[in-house]
């Protein structure tokens, strides 16, 4: 238990520090305001269960197998290309092998709550009150105060991947 909470770390990590020197290849649509890039690559190492990424414009990235399977994807295997769609600050907030890259819908309405203990955020929309599983723990600890406007991005699992202050 304890080698996996230091691996994922470690990716967290380095896919930070990984991402900084990417050259923009394309744009995913988001809530106004997000800077959203899309890259490809090929997976090219698996080390105990962190795979390396050489993407096209040469960087080489990190990306953990356990977001694919959150996905519903089986982790992809060296040789394979993938899609990553990375935040404002470079870091992967969604995987896909090439050719099957998910479709997001974005939930705008009032933060009713972000929980402390389970992983959810819960949104006043104009369809009722909506609860969502949180894909990354970091989206917990966001600048958001309860009654705050936002848009969360949902990925076709239903978890939210992203969150944005909204504009009205």
């Amino acid at each position: 238990m304890r080698r996996t909470t230091v691996i994922g770390a470690a990716v967290f990590i380095m896919s930070c520090i990984g991402g900084g020197a990417l050259a923009d290849s394309g744009h995913t649509p988001g809530p106004a305001g997000s800077k959203h890039r899309v890259v490809t690559g090929t997976v090219t190492e698996d080390r105990s269960g962190v795979l390396s990424v050489k993407t096209k414009e040469g960087t080489t990235m990190t990306l953990a197998p356990a977001a694919s399977r959150r996905h519903g994807h089986a982790a992809p295997k060296v040789g394979e290309e993938v899609t990553m769609v990375l935040n404002e600050n470079n870091q992967i907030i969604d995987a896909h092998p090439k050719g099957q890259e998910g479709q997001h819908r974005f939930v705008t309405g009032e933060l009713i709550h972000v929980g402390r203990m389970k992983p959810e955020i819960k949104l006043r929309t104009a369809d009722g009150e909506q609860s969502f599983p949180l894909a990354r723990q970091e989206i917990k600890t966001g600048p958001f105060e309860d009654g705050a406007l936002v848009t969360a991005e949902v990925n076709e699992a239903g978890s939210v991947i992203d969150l944005h202050r909204a504009t009205e």
